[in-house]
């Protein structure tokens, strides 16, 4: 469930010029399921269970039917796919949702915070590193670099990667090894980084900074978004650093 102190912080988070939904509509097309269905303003989505993003409903709006009624197709359309029902609650916006689907017994499972930033305004110090090189396919070593959740791809994998208008795959490679890697997509001026990994032998020099801001340069991009769990202290204060803002969280329901 949601704790009335992750509400508060939520709220606190400062305004920005895009709202919780749209951003979340534009980080949609960027992370997208291989099958996807609507009723009224919420979105359904699907990939074989890889990435909550990829296998949960997005509410942008109202369903048009009865609650209850929503919640059904909901459940329906998911069995059928093999896949337990989960939402994607972006709050504040929806927390009128959560709460009704806590009295429903669904439960709040985990979270991310989303954090934005005009791209002309982060600080980018120039790094002495590798070049950040960047394709619009992932390559084999590109994917072996990868580990969601510290797990190694399933082979939907590749599909819901590639599944973007114009995504990008950059990566930082020494000595015939790919170090660093994130995921790129660009869409209505935003960029959306994902997939930051940095091979645990080449911390601590900088790469991450260094992978974003190639990954900026190429993207051409306005405005930039990225998530992060809010546990993970060291990227929060990283990315606060360089001049990131909260926007806000979501949370998955199941």
């Amino acid at each position: 469930m949601i704790s009335v102190a992750e509400i508060a912080a939520a709220k606190r988070i400062p305004p920005a010029r895009i709202k919780d939904l749209e951003l979340e509509r534009i980080a949609a097309l960027g992370w997208r399921g291989l099958d996807n269905d609507q009723i009224g303003g919420w979105q359904l989505r699907a990939a074989g269970g890889w990435t909550g993003r990829a296998n949960s409903v997005l509410p942008l709006g109202d369903p048009g039917v009865p609650l209850d009624e929503a919640l059904a197709f909901v459940t329906s359309w998911y069995a059928e796919r093999g896949l337990p029902p989960q939402f994607q609650l972006p709050l504040p916006a929806a927390t009128r949702l959560a709460r009704s689907l806590e009295e429903r017994g669904w439960r709040d499972q985990r979270g991310a915070i989303v954090l934005t930033a005009e791209t002309k305004n982060l600080r980018l110090p120039a790094k002495d590193l590798p070049p950040v090189t960047i394709t619009d396919e992932p390559d084999a070593d590109w994917l072996a670099a990868y580990h969601y959740r510290g797990n190694a791809l399933p082979d939907v994998a590749i599909a819901v990667l590639k599944n973007a208008t114009a995504p990008g795959f950059a990566s930082v490679r020494a000595d015939g090894t790919t170090i660093a890697i994130c995921r790129l997509s660009v869409d209505e001026g935003w960029v959306g980084v994902t997939a930051v990994e940095v091979d645990p032998a080449h911390r601590r020099r900088g790469l991450a900074t260094h992978l974003l801001a190639g990954a900026l340069d190429w993207a051409k991009a306005d405005h930039v978004y990225l998530q992060t769990e809010p546990d993970n202290t060291v990227a929060l204060a990283m990315y606060e650093k360089l001049g990131f803002e909260r926007h806000h969280v979501y949370r998955y329901y199941a």
